[in-house]
């Protein structure tokens, strides 16, 4: 019995704390917070900001935030740091003398300023006191402005340890006020005399977020070329970024066929700085590998105003990307630095790229060219010289002609000026009476073109062929004896060498395709029947990529393909070959496939194509009018005017 009662006391003891616990929590702080409707960044009033604890409510002794004068002196935002650090001593991102009044007051401050929930250490004061004392050296603020407030206040209790809200009646006071930076309200203010935050206490670290982006308006370029870039960068923040905030642009040269570092990642952060090279950032290569190099393009600092994008900065620059192989990806990519205001990372681009390629090239040797269109080439500028395709003699278009030189003009030419390299361009006027190269003549008036094909079509000694593969050396005729033409629909041509005195002559109403050289000889001729020729006369022409050798007249009343067996779209990769093309060539529409030449250094000006009007066709084609192996000079043939 005795040691029931002893329980039965205990038991009774613990239910009267119990009870006393419930009491106290439950019936002061909740009436208390419900009589004053105060609630202010997650406390109510009279509740510690760091610890949460009861201050005794109404009544209870008070105390500035900060000691006087607090910060009557105080007229600049170095001012203000200056200040609340000769509050604060910190070691080792700790606050050593946390329980002083002032260094309280100052850890408020900060941490309220910054954003921090209530019941923060006040040793994350030290920790961020760095970048709030940007925050404060960034944002728009007035240090003597008299303001009038009417919202709870703040004090120290007598134990100094803890900042706690109550509410004060209305008050016009001088204030250190920080603003709004888009609608210019105000946010964050101190009252100078007592160094007490006022108001709602608005954070101001509402970060800012930025992210690059960057184009150029050329997604493949020629060696040398002048490239342009711009860049745009989005600050989805609630305000600018720091004055000091960096950028960088940085051109990437990448070797062929490879990808530039990141290019695969659609915008990433690092602490790794984009480039050193040519005055980028001191360290870090982001944008190095072993397949890529990387540059300095542009560079400058400022701050970035809200927007997507910012209006105020867009980083722009240009450069001339060198004499690269074709494949070659230049790419660019543009940095910030900080990428937030929480996070101090490099933010990079996804790098944009365009590839080296070329502007292949055509020379027509040996005569003139006539067009009844316009005619429109390019040209390179490299080291100080032009290359381009170019006539040997004369260039007569019914339409313009544009940047294609006549009279071998664009041979070791140095002017970019097609008045320098056009000598024996037939020019006129263009359609709004103004000077220009070409516009020679109406299409009405203008030279017909040669008869060919009605000159061999009325020969009557004509046989029929099939339509396979061939070697038509074998259905050559003896030069200058009575002209034999092979007839065909489609016809395709094998690799055919053709002998001393040996012509052959094809007419094809559909398609023919050569599939292989062909070929004159190349031994010595001692007399006019030992020209060998070739004379192909069809709808269409189609030449193979293999193709590198065409000893014949070409005659297609539809088209001339240079090269029409790749497939999808054309590279560089595809139809590389040089094709020379030995005799006259006469189409409706010439298509220009090949990719040859046009490569770095002395090959600039190789052509892809090379069309050669030679001696040996004006004579073949005198033997075939006279009848016999002589040439007689009573003949008159039209020849180029250089001639």
């Amino acid at each position: 019995m005795i040691k029931l009662a002893r329980i039965s006391k205990m038991a009774v003891t613990f239910m009267a704390i119990i009870a006393m616990v419930v009491t106290s929590t439950f019936v002061f702080p909740s009436q208390v917070a419900r009589a004053d409707a105060c609630s202010i960044n997650g406390r109510d009033c009279y509740f510690g900001y760091f610890t949460n604890n009861y201050d005794g409510g109404p009544g209870r002794r008070q105390h500035n935030v900060l000691s006087a004068p607090a910060l009557l002196n105080v007229f600049t935002p170095d001012a203000l740091i200056n200040n609340l650090a000769s509050h604060m001593t910190c070691s080792g991102g700790r606050l050593l003398n946390a329980g002083a009044q002032n260094a309280t007051g100052a850890a408020f401050i900060i941490l309220t300023m910054m954003g921090y929930a209530p019941g923060t250490s006040k040793d994350v004061a030290c920790q961020q006191f760095g970048a709030w004392a940007q925050v404060v050296r960034d944002w728009r603020l007035n240090t003597n402005y008299n303001i009038n407030y009417n919202f709870s206040g703040l004090n120290t209790r007598s134990s100094l340890t803890d900042v706690s809200y109550y509410i004060s009646a209305q008050t016009t006071a001088f204030s250190i006020v920080f603003y709004d930076p888009v609608n210019h309200a105000p946010l964050y203010a101190i009252k100078k005399d007592c160094g007490n935050p006022v108001g709602r206490l608005q954070s101001l670290n509402k970060p800012f977020t930025l992210t690059p982006h960057i184009t150029t308006a050329s997604t493949n370029v020629e060696a040398e070329s002048s490239v342009s870039v711009s860049g745009t960068v989005d600050n989805a923040g609630q305000r600018p970024s720091p004055t000091s905030t960096q950028w960088e642009i940085t051109q990437i040269t990448v070797k062929p066929g490879k990808k530039a570092p990141h290019e695969d990642e659609n915008g990433t952060t690092s602490g790794t700085a984009p480039c050193q090279s040519a005055g980028g950032a001191p360290s870090g290569d982001y944008f190095k590998s072993a397949d890529a190099d990387c540059k300095n393009l542009q560079k400058g600092t400022g701050s970035f105003n809200l927007g997507n994008p910012a209006q105020n900065i867009k980083p722009s620059g240009s450069t001339v990307i060198g004499d690269l192989p074709v494949g070659t990806r230049v790419c660019f990519a543009l940095s910030v630095q900080p990428h937030s205001y929480v996070d101090a990372n490099w933010a990079h681009s996804k790098p944009v790229c365009t590839v080296v390629g070329k502007k292949p090239k055509v020379q027509i040797w040996g005569g003139d060219i006539s067009v009844r269109g316009k005619i429109d080439t390019s040209t390179t500028t490299k080291a100080g010289k032009t290359f381009g395709s170019w006539v040997e003699y004369g260039a007569f278009s019914v339409g313009g002609n544009n940047d294609f030189a006549s009279g071998s003009g664009l041979i070791d030419q140095a002017s970019a000026e097609q008045k320098d390299w056009s000598k024996l361009t037939f020019a006129n006027v263009d359609e709004f009476g103004g000077p220009s190269y070409g516009n020679y003549a109406s299409i009405a008036g203008f030279r017909s073109a040669p008869g060919i094909a009605s000159f061999f079509g009325n020969v009557q000694n004509k046989t029929p062929i099939g339509s396979g593969p061939t070697d038509i050396s074998g259905l050559a005729f003896t030069t200058g004896d009575a002209i034999q033409v092979k007839t065909a629909t489609d016809l395709t041509i094998n690799k055919s060498s053709i002998p001393a005195g040996k012509s052959v002559v094809i007419i094809a109403s559909g398609t023919v395709t050569i599939a292989g050289d062909i070929s004159y000889t190349d031994g010595a001729l001692t007399k006019l029947r030992d020209i060998p020729q070739v004379v192909i006369i069809a709808r269409d022409i189609n030449i193979q990529d293999n193709v590198g050798r065409v000893d014949a007249w070409l005659v297609a009343s539809g088209t001339i393909n240079t090269c029409n067996n790749f497939s999808g779209s054309l590279t560089s990769k595809k139809c590389g070959g040089l094709l020379q093309v030995n005799g006259p060539v006469v189409t409706d529409k010439l298509i220009l496939n090949r990719t040859a030449g046009s490569d770095t250094g002395a090959d600039s000006g190789d052509p892809a194509e090379q069309f050669n009007l030679r001696a040996d066709a004006f004579l073949w084609a005198q033997l075939q009018a006279s009848g016999n192996n002589k040439a007689q000079t009573v003949y008159s043939v039209e020849l180029p005017p250089r001639f």
